[in-house]
């Protein structure tokens, strides 16, 4: 009579989801900018079976992109794959670069019909889900189309769950850090097989070799990295800061559609800025189009990393600036990672400010020391990825 009851309210949940969502899709404007009816019934590739990669947004998406790169190199008869992101600017930039590699679309909403749906085209073989993306539905779907376990968690990130959430279906996880491992093997009872491999973001890094090679000519004295509105105070105090030392500094929006606002409160500040790739020393450089960030990292002194000088937003991958050789500092909030860059920090691989007034006075983090942290991390990648690539094997 229980379970009874909460099939009844899953099957209501998802009719008033579809109503609403549907009604709200009837606004061009809205269901342009977040694509709600494609959520609800597709399109989505119907030449199956893929293997589904899915990933939040931006950022965990690069990493799964690295990961099939990876799959195609080292698993024998790859299957296709299929990589989903919640966010429509991620889902777009992927388009462009997984030609080749991975079919890219937007996620299925999180409720049973659009699941259903999604599973009938696709005909999923597994799901690999990135960091924390642990959403009930999938789970529960996914663990009901086969006898077994089909689901694996990377580069995990966990605090909490609902307390509701089917486990039944993941047979293998792989957490950032002990703390996330610790926390998920008591949500899950023990019963998921884990591992403690790092971040993801490094994959390619490890498996290309793991060189830390400190950048040579640069050009750029300071690169703020996807920086949000929301931290603006703080970026404009750190920039002019280094304008009025004479420095050449680039700023990475974190978002495109905010380039206007940043360049707007640096005129009105009196800082000079110029369009990305004309850097000048005394002036701020805006870069107006994802993908750049290698190509900068690689002409740049020093990194400050973006979603760091805002309480609630998630810190961006500061892995990239460190496995670049690049000088890089946060702010005094990491959300998300927490746990990683306290480590960092007390080990001097990270520099941490916690004001902007700090900026000038920030420590410089030897590239030796960087250099003996990233070996570690390196081995727990790959080892954590020779489990992945066992338990994939295992669905084929």
């Amino acid at each position: 009579m229980g379970l009874k009851r909460v099939n009844l309210g899953w099957a209501a949940w998802d009719g008033a989801v579809k109503a609403f969502a549907r009604a709200a899709s009837l606004f061009p404007g809205l269901d342009s900018e977040y694509h709600i009816e494609e959520r609800l019934s597709g399109p989505w590739p119907s030449d199956g079976p893929y293997l589904w990669l899915h990933g939040a947004s931006l950022g965990e998406c690069r990493m799964l992109l690295g990961l099939a790169h990876a799959l195609k190199e080292d698993l024998p008869h790859c299957p296709k794959l299929l990589i989903t992101s919640q966010k429509v600017e991620a889902v777009s930039f992927l388009r462009d670069i997984c030609s080749g590699v991975a079919e890219v679309c937007i996620a299925p909403a999180d409720i049973p019909s659009a699941l259903n749906a999604f599973i009938s085209s696709v005909q999923p073989l597994g799901l690999i889900l990135g960091e924390n993306e642990l959403w009930p539905g999938y789970l529960s779907t996914m663990s009901k189309i086969s006898t077994r376990r089909n689901i694996a968690l990377v580069s995990g990130r966990y605090r909490r769950s609902m307390p509701f959430l089917d486990f039944s279906g993941m047979g293998f996880a792989s957490l950032q850090t002990s703390a996330d491992l610790g926390r998920f093997s008591y949500a899950s009872k023990g019963a998921v097989p884990c591992t403690m491999g790092g971040d993801w973001k490094l994959l390619n890094w490890s498996r290309d070799g793991g060189l830390v090679c400190v950048p040579e000519n640069t050009t750029v004295d300071t690169v703020f990295l996807s920086f949000h509105q929301e931290e603006m105070d703080a970026f404009l105090a750190m920039a002019k800061d280094s304008v009025d030392k004479g420095e050449s500094v680039v700023l990475m929006p974190r978002r495109l559609s905010e380039q206007g606002v940043f360049r707007k409160r640096l005129q009105d500040s009196g800082l000079q800025v110029v369009d990305y790739p004309s850097v000048q020393n005394g002036a701020v450089s805006i870069v107006g189009r994802f993908g750049l960030s290698r190509e900068i990292l690689l002409k740049s002194k020093s990194a400050v990393v973006g979603g760091s000088f805002n309480r609630v937003l998630g810190i961006h991958d500061f892995w990239e600036p460190l496995r670049m050789g690049v000088s890089t500092c946060v702010g005094p909030y990491s959300k998300g990672h927490e746990n990683v860059v306290s480590r960092l920090v007390s080990m001097h691989v990270l520099a941490q400010i916690n004001s902007a007034s700090d900026y000038l006075r920030r420590r410089r983090p030897s590239s030796d020391t960087v250099r003996n942290c990233l070996m570690q991390e390196k081995k727990k990648v790959l080892n954590s990825y020779s489990l992945l690539l066992n338990f994939i094997k295992g669905l084929l």
